[in-house]
């Protein structure tokens, strides 16, 4: 069984790539809602909860662990592969492929300030300057108001679009696993003109190449189960709210009441 946890929605959209590459293995996801978004944080905080998290999901007898969130990819992923004895695949900002079809050698990103803020994604960075000139763009509240359908969420999307916009980028890679929800609607923002760069086909492909199960064939088990620290009702109304999620709307979300994931 995969386990696949975000601080919300967002990893659905990754997990529609994980179950098209991976149709009979069972997936176990959860969504850790009490505590988002972890771009609010701190970052002993994300670490703490992506630990305990992933110990649980191992715990429901997972093989491998997909960290569907960029902020817990960049400030956890090398702590949890110290405390889990299983395969742990994170998420990376597109940078690599937007980088190498850029013509205009400008790329934006769109990613939670913790992301923009973090070693790791510092590091990325370095890799492809000064190669091509990148505008990192922290999106504050951005994912939150993703998850709760926010009114104000179009005019969001402008406000951190724009300055990308006005400084000539080709490319935006979407740097946190929620913002694919929206991703069309960025794209009628930007114009034909900028490619949206999204990396969950590539990250589900990396599942599907360390996943350990599949050597033993098809298990015959192709269940998906729904988990969330926070309100079920809110969970699966949240997903009724995207039509890339709409394959998912006829499984109802469980609550996780457990003391160790829903308080520490």
């Amino acid at each position: 069984m995969i386990g696949v946890f975000d601080s919300g929605i967002g990893g659905l959209a990754l997990l529609s790539h994980i179950r098209a590459q991976l149709p009979d293995t069972p997936i176990l996801y959860l969504a850790d809602q009490a505590y988002a978004p972890y771009g609010d944080l701190t970052h002993d905080r994300v670490v703490e909860r992506s630990r305990v998290i992933s110990q649980w999901l191992q715990a429901q007898g997972c093989t491998l662990v997909v960290v569907a969130c960029n902020t817990a990819t960049a400030l956890a992923i090398e702590a949890l592969r110290t405390f889990c004895a299983i395969p742990i695949v994170g998420v990376e900002p597109g940078i690599k492929p937007a980088a190498l079809q850029s013509l205009s050698q400008r790329i934006g990103i769109l990613a939670t300030e913790n992301t923009v803020a973090s070693t790791r994604y510092l590091l990325l960075l370095e890799r492809f300057l000064p190669d091509v000139e990148i505008l990192s763009q922290g999106c504050a509240g951005l994912a939150d108001a993703i998850e709760q359908q926010s009114e104000d969420l179009d005019q969001r999307l402008l406000r951190y679009c724009q300055p990308l916009i006005d400084w000539g980028v080709d490319q935006i890679v979407l740097g946190c696993t929620h913002y694919p929800l929206v991703k069309e609607r960025i794209a009628l923002l930007v114009g034909p003109q900028v490619t949206i760069v999204d990396t969950s086909g590539a990250i589900a492909l990396e599942v599907k190449r360390r996943y350990p199960q599949l050597l033993t064939g098809p298990h015959g088990d192709t269940s998906i189960a729904l988990y969330t620290t926070g309100s079920a009702v809110r969970f699966d109304s949240s997903v009724r709210a995207y039509p890339r999620l709409a394959w998912l709307q006829d499984l109802a979300s469980t609550e996780l009441t457990l003391p160790a994931l829903a308080k520490l």
